[in-house]
């Protein structure tokens, strides 16, 4: 759902959605939670929509969680006992196990919820002037968001340690040699661009079989080898079935013979 601090771009197949606070670097607060889990649950449902790609408006991607309100929370605690409702697991589980493909074009500084948000899409991209980090030891907080699930699986138990323990900053090339994200640009490139390419490759793919192989791939982090080798009979065997396997197996046999 569209609001002031999320912007949803419909382009066929493909949806552009957009953090929109750029004059508070897109950190997140309520608002941009809500909408952010309204244009999730409307991508999703919308048949029509192949692949999401997630980004910021100006400056930044996401500068992490406003500050303001944690500041808040914690008089709030103070003065009643209760904890914050501001982190619930309703976004985390609505990204975690979204359907389809998320691409995240990272277009500026990604912090805090604006990495680890990050972490549960599917493929990453980035500018090589982006700064990634951690921050959360540094204001007396644990990571969320699904990232001490995601992070050591994508580069391993010790710089996942090391970058969640020292909140340190981490640059571009870095984050690209660890396998933190997929591909870097120039700074003059745009990386929403660079992100529509690659979802104009995916949406053009059988959908079927798109949606079962992200499925796969997500299902196979918690499976072992044996689990892995049935989940994976199954599906391909289902995807057999499937009168868009026989058209896109016809469709490659006939460029191959045309060559």
């Amino acid at each position: 759902m569209e609001s002031e601090t999320i912007r949803y771009d419909a382009q066929e197949s493909i949806v552009i959605i957009t953090l929109n606070r750029p004059d508070a670097l897109n950190a997140m607060n309520v608002e941009m939670r809500d909408g952010l889990k309204g244009a999730l649950s409307k991508a999703a449902n919308d048949e029509m929509v192949r692949v999401v790609i997630l980004t910021g408006a100006g400056r930044a991607f996401c500068a992490g969680a406003d500050l303001k309100r944690f500041a808040h929370d914690y008089e709030h605690f103070k003065e009643t006992g209760e904890p914050s409702r501001f982190y619930d697991l309703a976004l985390p589980k609505l990204m975690a196990f979204f359907p389809k493909p998320i691409i995240a074009a990272i277009n500026g500084q990604a912090v805090g919820v604006g990495m680890t948000m990050a972490l549960a899409c599917d493929i990453r991209l980035a500018s090589q002037s982006v700064s990634f980090g951690f921050p959360f030891t540094r204001i007396g907080l644990t990571p969320e968001f699904g990232s001490t699930y995601f992070l050591p699986r994508l580069v391993g138990y010790s710089k996942a340690a090391e970058w969640t323990l020292t909140s340190r900053m981490i640059n571009a090339p870095e984050a690209l040699s660890t396998g933190l994200i997929s591909e870097v640009f120039d700074p003059g490139v745009d990386v929403v661009d660079e992100a529509l390419k690659m979802a104009h490759t995916i949406a053009a793919m059988p959908e079927m079989a798109i949606l079962s192989a992200k499925k796969l791939l997500r299902q196979a982090m918690d499976l072992n080898l044996q689990e892995t080798l049935e989940k994976e009979k199954e599906v391909f065997q289902n995807c057999q079935k499937e009168h868009e396997h026989f058209l896109a197996v016809t469709r490659v046999m006939e460029q191959i013979q045309g060559k």
